[in-house]
């Protein structure tokens, strides 16, 4: 005389009055056994009082027991089954809710507090709960809006008859479970149980799914990732504790045999060393997984290699980036252009188009384009690019310029003698150093006095040391 309830917050065991609440038994055990209350919300939680649910609708005015289905809608709702002895003593109590005398349906209550005395005697109390008293705190716990409406929704997953003394009143097989109730507020996201056949390792799997999920679209929000879609290459490979011999040639000959692909082992930027580990992507997907399968635990140089396939979304969330600073420096260039053509720019460029967010991005791209032929960087043209100046040359500092590149900087003969003049001074500072160096260094040390010195010399001469200073003190 046991029911099982798994809800979103946890599982809880009730243990049901059949000796007393024939009826009232009855209607639970057989609703849950055709799956009725699967998929139902909690649609109302008071703190400290009572948790309602067991309506599929969700809104708290549905439902109907289950002899409607035999006899008939004129059969929604049966009789109160109450005895004093029974009452709302301990937290856990399971009665049924109603809307007055002998109108008992699906929907039911369970306390989240105990000695609830003014309840007794006005509705049908039929079970206790018996284990998952924390799942009860947890729903306590829950924040709620003005109506007692949970934020985020508690739904009943499954409901399980661990002993059912009463002979079945439909012959029907158990259906699947009912559609759930959507709830439009965007605020209350649960985990909906769509089907009954998931076993536990698929029902883990579905649910770590939706927290990834739910993980990936905060990290959109706040802009850490540039979709909560992406995904890492299905064609790239991860291979690591490498030999640090192993050279990009050997890898593309090794893993070539499964088709056309590109190692890349990753070095340290410093001293250029292998860190053991590089990547290989393949043309086709077909390739990598072949590879996958043939190549780990293989050995390469001494070395066994693990193989597995890459997480890394390091490309697409380059590309992401760059094209976001792209629109923004034309989105800038543009303000730039419509100052020019209202009056005139006279603010630094770095200020009205670029700004030292874009400096490094914006000096790669010039270099790389500098190298197919393209003029030298020069702050003339800095305008054109993006509107960085050369800070060490400061030229432009509080100049005019237009987008065309005709640059107009003012006092450039006074930042540069004062400039001439401090690299000068700190030239010469550094020369007066040098030769200070070199002439200690350069000075011989007399030895002859380091041999002839012992304990008693150096006690005689301390001695006259002190006499002398006694003689003139006099």
């Amino acid at each position: 005389m046991s029911v099982l309830i798994e809800t979103s917050l946890g599982d809880m065991v009730f243990d049901l009055h059949t000796d007393v609440c024939p009826n009232a038994c009855t209607n639970f055990l057989k609703l849950c056994k055709i799956k009725y209350y699967n998929n139902c919300i909690f649609h109302s939680v008071e703190k400290d009082f009572i948790a309602q649910t067991g309506d599929p609708t969700g809104t708290g005015q549905g439902g109907e027991s289950i002899f409607a289905k035999v006899h008939g809608p004129e059969r929604r709702y049966f009789e109160d089954e109450i005895h004093e002895e029974i009452k709302h003593k301990n937290i856990g109590t399971l009665a049924y809710v109603n809307k007055g005398p002998n109108t008992n349906a699906s929907q039911f209550y369970i306390t989240l507090r105990s000695d609830i005395d003014f309840l007794d005697g006005k509705y049908t109390i039929f079970g206790e709960i018996a284990e998952g008293e924390e799942v009860l705190d947890r729903i306590n716990a829950s924040y709620c809006d003005k109506a007692n409406r949970p934020y985020r929704n508690i739904r009943i997953k499954h409901t399980h008859i661990l002993d059912d003394p009463f002979p079945d009143i439909l012959s029907i097989q158990e259906p699947a479970s009912p559609p759930p109730a959507r709830d439009e507020r965007p605020e209350a996201d649960d985990e909906i149980v769509e089907g009954d056949d998931m076993t536990i390792a698929e029902a883990e799997r579905a649910t770590k799914a939706a927290e990834a999920k739910s993980r990936a679209v905060v990290l959109e929000m706040i802009g850490d990732i540039p979709d909560a879609e992406m995904k890492p290459p299905e064609n790239v490979l991860f291979v690591c504790k490498l030999n640090p011999i192993t050279q990009d040639p050997d890898l593309d000959i090794i893993f070539g045999r499964f088709g056309p692909c590109t190692s890349n082992i990753i070095r340290d930027k410093k001293t250029g060393d292998s860190l053991n580990y590089a990547f290989i992507e393949f043309e086709t997907q077909e390739a990598a997984e072949v590879a996958y399968e043939k190549m780990n635990n293989v050995i390469i140089d001494d070395r066994r290699i693990k193989v597995d396939f890459s997480q890394s979304a390091y490309k697409q969330w380059r590309s992401f980036n760059l094209e976001r600073r792209e629109k923004m420096i034309n989105k800038r260039r543009e303000l730039a252009k419509n100052l020019q053509s209202q009056g005139g720019i006279t603010a630094p460029s770095s200020q009205v188009v670029g700004g030292n967010d874009y400096q490094r991005e914006v000096s790669n791209k010039w270099h790389s384009s500098s190298t197919h032929g393209s003029k030298p960087f020069s702050a003339n043209a800095e305008a054109r690019l993006g509107g960085f100046r050369d800070r060490k040359d400061a030229k432009g500092r509080g100049g005019k310029f237009d987008i065309s590149g005709s640059s107009k900087p003012e006092n450039d003969s006074k930042n540069d003698s004062r400039e001439d003049g401090r690299e000068g001074e700190r030239n010469r500072y550094r020369d007066r150093s040098r030769e200070r160096d070199g002439d200690r260094d350069r000075r011989p040390r007399d030895r002859s006095r380091d041999r002839e010195r012992s304990p008693r010399r150096d006690r005689d001469e301390r001695r006259r040391d002190r006499s002398r200073s006694r003689e003139r003190r006099r």
